[in-house]
């Protein structure tokens, strides 16, 4: 027969009991934080691949657009109805520091180059307006009002029609853009001395509650001057 103290010996006693469950709570707890841990570092480390990626697919389009034009203006040469000044000002784009104003050839349905002065080899020329508004970078279009022009006027979506199709909506979820005009020197000069843009865009997005981002920077040349 197994007496009244051998049968204590085959069980755990109360406190030890709740000794063992508070050590597997707490073992429990740190293996569950490490693998939150590793699980929100490895999202925050794909989201940043991600957003590079984004953001260097994006500023591959606008320096196509750059490599195709002959100069960044000053301002848009043509009146733009939607513009940050209109209506009284409809020339109120400004190449500056986060807006970048393009001079690029206007052409025909048929992909042929209109000139304003052929003798001259002149061409008429198109604005690409690159611009940040509420975390979303667009590219708006100027018309020139040259005949036989293939390209449209874009409006911001509330205002456009078939006549005025909606601004392209380049990447969303920017922190930063900005724009620096540069010489054949390596210098910072005014948009329209530029031979070269560099660009500069940050994008930002939220995993597990905080704040991700990427930037990438890159440099192009005008070839169409």
């Amino acid at each position: 027969m197994i007496g009244a103290s051998d049968t204590r010996q085959l069980g755990m006693t109360l406190p030890e009991l709740i000794v063992a469950i508070s050590v597997t709570v707490v073992i429990s707890t740190v293996i569950v934080n490490f693998m939150i841990d590793n699980i929100r570092t490895s999202s925050a480390q794909s989201a940043r691949q991600s957003l590079l990626g984004s953001a260097r697919i994006t500023l591959d389009k606008v320096t196509n657009d750059i490599r195709h034009s002959a100069a960044a203006d000053d301002n848009n040469r043509w009146n733009d109805p939607h513009s940050p000044g209109a209506p009284g000002n409809q020339l109120s784009w400004q190449s500056n520091a986060n807006t970048l104003v393009l001079a690029t050839a206007a052409k025909n349905t048929s992909g042929d180059i209109i000139f304003d002065d052929p003798s001259n080899y002149i061409t008429a020329k198109n604005n690409y307006v690159y611009f940040v508004q509420n975390g979303i970078l667009y590219k708006r279009i100027i018309a020139s009002p040259v005949a036989n022009n293939a390209a449209k006027t874009t409006c911001p979506e509330a205002s456009s029609s078939p006549s005025c199709p909606k601004d392209t909506v380049v990447v969303r979820d920017v922190k930063s853009f900005s724009v620096a005009y540069i010489n054949a020197d390596n210098t910072s000069v005014t948009p329209s001395s530029a031979r070269a843009v560099e660009l500069t865009l940050t994008l930002e997005d939220k995993v597990f509650g905080e704040s991700v981002n990427a930037s990438y920077k890159t440099r192009m040349v005008f070839r169409n001057g």
